[in-house]
């Protein structure tokens, strides 16, 4: 049997031990077509009847001597056999493997890559790991070694990077880019004691193009006045999308302030329309009012919160209330209060 029309490749040999058992005398790609060609041994008569069977092939048999336009749908490992009738009455039976490989190529996932910082270490990988692609990378930026036709490539230098896969079927490729961004830095010192209502400016230090993140502020200014004790950070990011922290602690150093009046007059005359203590260095406040009989009148969390003197939507009446104050300062000190105090109206 002979065949003609087929390119022969040079890594055929490569790719048996993944075939099968067989050794391919062709290797296409999927959809491929062979026209083949009599060939017999069995005889020197002429032959005169010609039988063919082509396994995975479309279509699948023929009595042709030279069957043409034989295609591979699909990819594996094909027999294909002919027996030739002589003229005599003897019969000679060829055959060879085809070997079908699906040649597509599946998308490259590489793509350009920033590093912030110095130490660069990437690994770059191809896909299409089938035993029949072969793989050569190049760049013009880095020396490569001659072992690099791996589908992988191991990066630890800035440059550009390029990848072909090539197969029976077809060639790919893409190039990618490896850059080392700009990173930047920021220092807003060291911690600092201060004191409420006195504001301090927090600087980032300014840098055309660079972004700005406060916490807890949420300003996106380079610098921010604070005028609370508290934990600031700051996040910069540089225009290459590298970023870096620092944040600072403002310690309140002035005792905390706290003042309850002992009465107040909720006739909607102000002043003293509402009952609310006065508080410096406080970060947190809970305050309940009780009756002289030790039923609660109103309760509040709220740092600024007071009472207006109403009860289940109802003026209280005139008389000594108990109001219990619970405190944490800025230093995280508790505090707790208890005071009598009038209602007048």
């Amino acid at each position: 049997m002979r065949l003609k029309n087929y390119l022969i490749f040079t890594f055929l040999m490569f790719i048996v031990s993944q075939a099968g058992a067989q050794t391919p005398n062709l290797v296409l790609c999927k959809g491929g077509t062979i026209n083949y060609s009599e060939y017999n041994t069995g005889s020197s008569l002429p032959s005169v009847a010609w039988a063919w069977t082509f396994e995975g092939a479309t279509p699948s048999s023929s009595t042709d001597r030279n069957p043409k336009n034989i295609t591979y749908p699909n990819a594996g490992l094909f027999k294909t056999i002919c027996i030739s009738t002589f003229n005599n009455g003897a019969k000679d039976t060829g055959e060879i493997y085809v070997l079908i490989i699906d040649g597509a190529f599946t998308n490259i996932p590489m793509n350009d890559t920033m590093f912030c910082g110095n130490n660069i270490n990437l690994t770059l990988d191809a896909s299409n790991k089938q035993v029949f692609n072969r793989f050569v990378w190049s760049s013009p930026d880095v020396t490569l070694q001659a072992k690099d036709t791996f589908s992988t490539l191991n990066v630890t230098k800035t440059g550009t990077y390029k990848v072909t896969i090539t197969n029976i079927c077809g060639t790919t490729s893409k190039t990618v880019i490896v850059k080392q961004g700009v990173q930047p830095s920021v220092n807003l010192g060291g911690d600092q004691f201060v004191c409420r209502n006195i504001a301090i400016t927090l600087d980032a230090g300014f840098t055309a193009g660079y972004s700005y993140s406060w916490i807890p502020t949420l300003e996106t200014t380079a610098q921010i006045t604070a005028s609370m004790a508290g934990n600031y950070k700051v996040t910069v990011t540089s225009a290459d999308g590298c970023k870096a922290s620092d944040d600072i602690n403002l310690i309140d150093s002035c005792p905390p302030v706290v003042w309850l009046p002992s009465a107040f007059t909720p006739n909607d005359a102000a002043p003293n329309d509402i009952f609310k203590p006065y508080l410096e260095g406080f970060k947190k406040m809970n305050m309940r009012i009780y009756n002289r009989w030790g039923e609660k009148m109103f309760e509040t969390s709220d740092l600024n919160g007071g009472w207006d003197g109403f009860y289940m939507n109802t003026q209280a009446l005139d008389g000594i209330y108990i109001c219990i104050l619970e405190l944490i300062g800025n230093d995280s000190y508790r505090k707790i209060i208890q005071q009598n105090f009038q209602l007048m109206r």
